[in-house]
């Protein structure tokens, strides 16, 4: 399974390759949006899902959304976005409009995170 993270801090980056095994899985990172994205143009391959933080500098997870949607090629991919901002958040509630196949809270535990990883990209390979 071939994931992208998403996530400007080195520690979050370095506690999900705790929950995605190299044996299982094909984890590619990024530290920024514009950098992801530059991943996924230059991919030969697809991602089966992108997991993504809300917030963070030079471009949010909605301004990535937004961005990744506009590219024909990777507009299914499931999003999966980890965040720590509450309900009431206003970043929230827009990222919840543009349709994230998740919304993951942090802090999460990494067997958690790759059930539900796992269960989102078998839902989405089955349609």
């Amino acid at each position: 399974m071939r994931l992208l993270l998403v996530d400007d801090s080195e520690l979050v980056r370095k506690v999900t390759r705790l929950a995605f095994p190299t044996r299982l899985y094909e984890l590619s990172e990024a530290d920024n949006g514009q950098a992801a994205l530059d991943l996924l143009d230059a991919a030969t391959q697809p991602f089966d899902a992108i997991l993504l933080d809300l917030r963070m500098s030079q471009m949010d997870g909605c301004q990535f959304i937004r961005a990744l949607r506009e590219r024909a090629r990777h507009r299914d991919t499931p999003v999966i976005l980890a965040t720590s901002e509450g309900e009431t958040s206003q970043l929230l509630r827009d990222a919840r409009t543009l349709n994230p196949a998740a919304v993951v809270k942090k802090p999460w535990k990494p067997q958690e995170l790759a059930e539900l990883v796992r269960g989102i990209v078998e839902r989405h390979q089955a349609r």
